[in-house]
């Protein structure tokens, strides 16, 4: 069966199997975009974690300057 024929009958015959395109120009592995997936993801999650850290750290000094202001004792690290 070429790939033609498989695109021309119905979607359930397309469906059971798949057929490589004859003469593509992919040249990109799908093993090589799994992991370039993975890294964007990691990266992210990090970047997310790190910004939060961040915020986090901010948020505390703001609230012990806060505390100071209206004379209320700051709890030590």
């Amino acid at each position: 069966m070429t790939a033609l024929q498989a695109t021309q009958g119905s979607p359930d015959a397309r469906a059971e199997r798949w057929v490589p395109v004859e003469q593509g120009t992919e040249t990109t592995s799908g093993a090589l975009l799994l992991v370039v997936a993975y890294l964007v993801m990691w990266g992210l999650l990090l970047a997310f974690l790190g910004l939060s850290w961040r915020r986090q750290g901010k948020m505390e000094s703001r609230i012990t300057e806060l505390e100071r202001a209206v004379g209320g004792k700051a709890p030590g690290p």
